[in-house]
């Protein structure tokens, strides 16, 4: 797992699996959202494998899914309430982590 700092309480990552979870509470993360839609990659664990590897392992989970391309502004809106609730650092994933990014910056410009 290959994790990149946005900023001080964002990261993003390409495809995490369940077993990274409890790595991830351990790291710092109480958060992590998915921007990448179920069954867009072959071997991709689907996003009810993660939230229940998440929860197990005592930390949210947020389904954020978006096709390669697209940008929902109301995905954007809910990723930035995720950022400002959370106590911990958050971690964004999807195919490459590129998705992610992307979504943060529109989620910095997203109305409350």
């Amino acid at each position: 797992m290959s994790l990149r700092q946005i900023d001080n309480s964002y990261f993003v990552a390409g495809q995490i699996s369940p077993e990274h979870l409890a790595q991830l509470k351990e790291m710092g993360f109480s958060a992590v959202a998915c921007m990448r839609p179920d069954g867009e990659g072959w071997g991709q664990p689907n996003f009810a494998e993660i939230e229940a590897a998440a929860k197990a392992a005592g930390l949210h989970a947020i389904y954020l899914p978006m096709s390669p391309g697209s940008m929902p502004m109301d995905h954007a809106s809910r990723l930035k309430s995720l950022l400002k609730g959370e106590k911990g650092k958050v971690l964004g994933y999807c195919a490459s982590g590129n998705r992610a990014t992307m979504l943060y910056q529109l989620a910095r410009q997203a109305a409350a």
